[in-house]
């Protein structure tokens, strides 16, 4: 694979550029000159045994793929993968996340922690200090950036104001940070690195996702884990070789190595690890512009109930033709749909909400209708001061109406935070909503409504608002036609 040199901005500690030259501790590369530190020498004597009369000591990162804390739960591969190891010891664990590399490592050979899950990769330079187990897994690094978007971005929007399209990123935990590694000639000729040692990896793909950032390199474990979040991104490589992802342990704990390499060694327990990764990882979609999806049209009819939605339309004070390209995009005009959820009908209305708006088990479709327009109108009455261009608040009522008004509350609320506008969807709001999937932000102080699955709030308002918008051109185009061959419309 032909390699390029890259212009670098470090900007780092030791722990990371290092004296090293080889390609890591499982290759044989050579080992550098010794480089003291402070973390370079067990300050105790902790191995198995004296872990198992007491507690295996888990050093950390907060990050999903590590440890993650969520409402009354947690979660992270690394964290599912070290429990199940724990249990097979009969050892009891806790887990300490921390900040920075250095102090990771400090804090392991004080005996603060036993081991070390970080998604770490071996380095040279590391070989002198602490010993690494097996690798559970290989990463390779891929390129994220925004993906094309037709919808233009409008004047003073601040959310694309900090991309440099000559600068990656590359967060100081990445696997491929470090001397002795090279990207292939994908990554382009030109491109600077950036190295920032104060955020994690799942931050700096959040800025890339909020435009501060034009791109980010990251491992395709993220990449398959974040794709579905964020359809905003588009993930391309790999743009290298693969490097392995191994746990940490002190150079005195040989024991503790040896119990952890035997249980990474076991067959049943290969077979157990590549389930665990299969469900962090979703398919990632290939490279292309954000599209919204289309709905037939045949003739001058949308739906068998175009004459209801049209008898209703005055109570939601839009077109009749919203109603219908909600309740396609809601049911596909299957008026005897439920969701997981319990929603219910052509217009997928939760039991809750529909018994507030005077749904019963008798309702018929006429009912059904009557009470999702008299929930938009209720919706848009909601969202009247706080947004007051009227095409924008439509897509702050079809947001609330798909995911629940106090989601999108919560959203506009973190876009403000975030210096986003909160008055404005598209590039603003819209991005908010999809950070709301992630427990960093959906917990944070004043976040009042917890978890939201952002990327369907983001698709559903950008597939009605497109459908709407081509219902409305096709009515005009149609209506131009028929004037036209009936001799009422305007000469050409």
């Amino acid at each position: 694979m032909m390699q390029q040199r890259r212009m670098i901005t470090w900007g780092i500690p030791l722990l990371v550029v290092g004296a090293g030259v080889g390609h890591g501790l499982l290759d044989g590369g050579p080992v550098p000159e010794e480089v003291k530190v402070a973390w370079s020498d067990p300050l105790v004597e902790r191995d198995l045994d004296t872990i198992a009369s007491d507690t295996l000591r888990v050093l950390v990162i907060e990050d999903p793929l590590t440890w993650e804390v969520r409402p009354k739960a947690v979660s992270g591969l690394e964290y599912d993968l070290l429990r199940r190891f724990a249990g097979k010891a009969g050892l009891h664990v806790t887990f300490t996340p921390m900040h920075h590399p250095d102090s990771m490592l400090m804090a392991l050979q004080r005996g603060e922690g036993d081991l070390i899950a970080a998604q770490w990769t071996p380095r040279p330079e590391q070989r002198q200090w602490v010993r690494f187990s097996e690798p559970y897994r290989y990463v390779r690094p891929m390129l994220a950036v925004l993906r094309e978007d037709p919808v233009p971005v409008a004047p003073g929007t601040p959310v694309l104001k900090a991309a440099a399209s000559d600068t990656v990123e590359l967060s100081l935990w990445s696997p491929f940070v470090g001397s002795d590694y090279a990207f292939d000639e994908a990554l382009g000729h030109n491109t600077r690195i950036h190295v920032d040692p104060a955020v994690l990896p799942e931050e700096q793909l959040m800025s890339v996702v909020m435009g501060r950032h034009h791109a980010a390199i990251v491992t395709d474990a993220r990449a398959a884990y974040e794709a579905d979040r964020f359809p905003v991104l588009e993930f391309t490589g790999p743009l290298g070789e693969a490097r392995p992802l191994c746990f940490v342990v002190r150079r005195n704990a040989p024991a503790l190595l040896g119990a952890l390499n035997t249980w990474l060694e076991d067959a049943d327990e290969k077979e157990a690890r590549r389930q665990f990764i299969a469900a962090y990882e979703w398919s990632i979609k290939g490279p292309g512009a954000l599209k919204a999806r289309n709905m037939p049209i045949k003739g001058d009819s949308i739906s068998p109930f175009d004459e209801v939605f049209q008898r209703h339309a005055h109570v939601a004070r839009w077109g009749w033709e919203l109603l219908a390209v909600m309740a396609y995009k809601e049911s596909r005009f299957d008026t005897t749909v439920v969701s997981s959820k319990g929603a219910q009908g052509l217009m997928q209305i939760m039991p809750r909400t529909g018994a507030k708006l005077g749904l019963d088990s008798t309702a018929v479709v006429s009912d059904h209708i009557r009470a999702a327009a008299r929930y938009i109108a209720k919706l848009d009455t909601m969202w009247m001061r706080a947004v007051t261009d009227r095409e924008q608040r439509l897509r702050f009522v079809l947001a609330s109406y798909n995911a629940g008004p106090g989601h999108i509350i919560d959203a506009q609320r973190l876009a403000e935070r975030l210096g986003l506008d909160p008055a404005r969807w598209e590039h603003n709001v819209e991005r908010a909503v999809l950070l709301l999937a992630k427990p960093r932000y959906y917990m944070e102080p004043g976040m009042k409504n917890g978890y939201c699955k952002g990327s369907q709030v983001f698709h559903y308002v950008r597939d009605v608002t497109a459908m709407y918008s081509r219902l409305k051109a096709h009515k005009r185009a149609t209506t131009g036609i028929a004037e036209a061959r009936s001799g009422t419309g305007s000469p050409e």
